[in-house]
């Protein structure tokens, strides 16, 4: 990837320079043509015709000085407007810290418990960003993570999940990003149960999304709808309602009872998080304690629409790229 593709303006000073003289050129002769066939611009207009036909036949050059700016160090002070890169991590999102193991740690979960995961998975669901702490590796299971993930790829949120973890001898140090949608069928192969308890949550979910809040169902349940059918209900038995995040307790019940219960834990630590989602986890990230060349050589030498921003290594945020983008040019563009 060329470092030309990520200027405003990748062409030299001498191009620049002649781009603004034929555009200058060129509106001139088309206002001239204009004037003389439709009498366009008037007496009154034609100052304000031709400020903006210079301001047009500049803005190469104007592009060409602002990448110089940026090249130069990523900030520059004149008559109070500052453009600096420093300034913008603020518009990023940090996003929440799931409870290690969606709030059950060190023990199998059963049916008669997974209610206790619901709490924490509202939370979640609820938040566009989550962060994974791994800690030193036993904070959560594979089990526990694609329950999550499912519950994230079904109802749009967390869209991207941020995982953090110990790594020589300091605490949620950034160990990548990736879009929930895209870690969820990485995890769906770490273990044959895990794709049929999953299918198996699905379906039971949708049989019971058939009957009506309160009343009996309409058509025979099969055994495994049958076992679940109470989870089915909100857990206040007033409201009727039914559990928005049935799908996911009845697939933790699952798991808890085929894998869990029989094999024990499976511990993501920072190793088998590289096994299982490298082809996906996001890595790139930009430093606040880097010098300013190397936050902006980073920036300017990625098309991903979102970067993660650390601190010595310790995670602080994800920002929009376009987002920096923006928050960079407005000084320039905002009326003194």
């Amino acid at each position: 990837m060329t470092e030309a593709k990520h200027k405003l303006w990748p062409f030299s000073p001498r191009a620049s320079l002649i781009t603004a003289v034929v555009l200058l050129v060129g509106f001139l002769l088309l206002v001239g043509l204009l004037r003389t066939f439709v009498a366009w611009p008037s007496a009154q207009s034609e100052s304000v015709v031709l400020i903006g036909i210079l301001a047009l036949s500049l803005l190469p050059i104007g592009l060409a000085l602002l990448d110089k700016i940026i090249d130069r160090g990523g900030a520059i002070e004149y008559g109070g407007v500052k453009l600096a890169f420093s300034q913008s991590w603020e518009l990023g999102s940090r996003g929440l810290t799931v409870a290690a193991n969606i709030g059950v740690r060190g023990e199998a979960i059963t049916g008669s418990s997974t209610t206790q995961i619901l709490d924490a998975l509202k939370q979640a669901t609820a938040c566009d960003i989550v962060i994974i702490d791994l800690n030193e590796g036993q904070a959560w299971w594979e089990t526990r993570l694609l329950v999550l993930l499912s519950g994230a790829e079904r109802r749009g949120k967390p869209h991207k999940i941020v995982f953090v973890g110990k790594d020589a001898g300091k605490e949620q140090q950034f160990q990548g990003w990736s879009y929930a949608s895209e870690l969820l069928p990485c995890l769906l192969k770490a273990h044959p149960q895990f794709e049929k308890s999953l299918h198996a949550a699905r379906a039971v979910a949708s049989q019971l999304a058939l009957t009506e809040p309160g009343q009996p169902p309409n058509l025979p349940l099969g055994p495994l709808a049958l076992r679940y059918q109470n989870m089915a209900n909100d857990n206040d038995p007033a409201t009727g309602l039914p559990n928005d995040l049935f799908m996911e307790q009845a697939l933790q019940s699952e798991l808890g009872e085929k894998v869990e219960q029989q094999e024990g834990s499976r511990s993501i630590n920072l190793v088998r998080l590289e096994e299982l989602f490298r082809p996906v986890l996001i890595k790139n990230c930009i430093d606040l304690n880097w010098p300013a060349d190397r936050q902006l050589d980073t920036f300017l030498g990625t098309d991903a629409p979102f970067l993660a921003i650390t601190q010595d290594g310790r995670y602080s945020a994800v920002v929009s790229r376009l987002a920096l983008l923006n928050q960079l040019l407005k000084p320039l563009l905002k009326p003194r």
